[in-house]
């Protein structure tokens, strides 16, 4: 207890918290560039995209200005305005993947603008500052993620990781509850009379406690309620995999069929009924025979972290494709060649695949017709 008390204690612990929360939002609003944010680049990125977020956010939220009567409503007619114009651009960027028609985005930036102008009556409501830059911004901001969240969430087909990623929440809420109670600050009240810290938590608490609470409706409804809530349906022509690729696709469980999970996979083969790929997780299988190591430094492009490949193919309707991630990177088909898991096309036959037929997959051994991979002057420094 003393050692999580001194972990606890002082300003900087807080800060901490803040910013591992921040992160995690972070990479969950970005979604599928979060890999991005793990490279030196992505950490002079994070400050810019968080600005983009936040002004977008508040410029969002200036018609609740207007509705609330602020004295300087009127000067800000430009920026009511631009709020319906970013709702939509944010709305068609955070859109689920093959939901391209207009109607669907429209029905995205009107929920962002509903949102954002909704937090900002309330905060108003229950004594927030809310016509203050920063504090408004921080509410506006907290609806754009909520929202943001929950649709990528959702988004993923299954309910037992809804339940867990609303713990994850909820456990990060108790983390910043347990700072409140080490450093004996209150983590809520009025937001006109408490201190600059309370404010603070409460900013940063309420808007995930919004997002466990969505996220567990969600998981509730699509369990007992699949009426209501039904599970995310795929368009398997919005993206077609190709030979070669690697691809965000949900794959169920081989000891149970009705959950999965959402992972990387690379495709050996595809026909218009599904693909044969072999999976790729971020578990230590490295003593196990039929998984190859997959280091982050030579798969950065397509990789967050250390991963392994199962040398096993596994078939997966288009259906459950869920996002392209790059290509594979050629060391790695030129290992699969090596361990007898592809061959290359015969002389007579075409480089690339054709979409509407498949190459052959034996199981363990998979027979693909490989589209070659390029081989730029780093990729083939990297390789020797």
């Amino acid at each position: 207890m003393a050692v999580a008390d001194g972990l606890l204690n002082g300003t900087g612990a807080l800060l901490f918290i803040a910013a591992a929360i921040g992160f995690g939002l972070v990479c969950v609003v970005a979604w599928e560039s979060r890999s991005l944010f793990l490279t030196p680049l992505g950490w002079v990125l994070l400050p810019i995209v968080v600005a983009a977020w936040f002004g977008g956010a508040a410029v969002i939220g200036l018609p609740a200005d207007v509705l609330l009567g602020h004295s300087d409503a009127g000067a800000i007619w430009p920026g009511l305005v631009a709020s319906p114009i970013v709702a939509l651009v944010l709305g068609r960027r955070f859109r689920t993947p093959g939901e391209n028609t207009a109607s669907q985005i429209f029905v995205r930036a009107g929920i962002l603008l509903a949102a954002c102008i909704v937090a900002k009556c309330v905060a108003y409501a229950l004594g927030f500052r809310v016509f203050d830059f920063w504090t408004g911004g921080a509410v506006t901001l907290g609806a754009l993620v909520v929202c943001i969240a929950v649709w990528q969430f959702t988004d993923i087909d299954g309910v037992v990781h809804l339940f867990v990623r609303a713990g994850v929440v909820l456990a990060a809420v108790g983390l910043v509850g347990a700072w409140a109670a080490v450093n004996h600050v209150p983590v809520a009240g009025d937001p006109r009379t408490a201190s600059t810290t309370t404010v603070a938590i409460m900013l940063l608490t309420l808007p995930l406690l919004a997002l466990a609470a969505a996220v567990l409706t969600v998981a509730v409804l699509r369990r007992f309620r699949p009426d209501v809530a039904p599970r995310p349906t795929r368009d398997p022509a919005a993206r077609v995999p190709k030979t070669h690729e690697v691809w965000n696709a949900f794959v169920t469980f081989e000891e149970d069929d009705d959950e999965g999970k959402d992972r990387p996979v690379l495709v050996l083969s595809a026909d218009a009924g599904g693909a044969d790929v072999l999976k790729i997780t971020s578990q230590d299988k490295s003593r196990f025979d039929d998984y190859l190591p997959l280091p982050l430094e030579r798969c950065r492009g397509v990789l967050s972290k250390e991963s392994w490949l199962e040398l096993r193919p596994t078939r997966v309707p288009l259906e459950e494709f869920r996002s392209y991630r790059g290509l594979c990177p050629p060391w790695i088909w030129a290992e699969l060649r090596t361990r007898g898991l592809i061959t290359a096309p015969s002389s007579g036959s075409s480089s690339k695949p054709s979409s509407g037929s498949s190459s052959a997959v034996k199981r363990p051994a998979a027979v693909v017709g490989q589209r070659p991979a390029p081989r730029s002057f780093l990729a083939r420094l990297r390789n020797r």
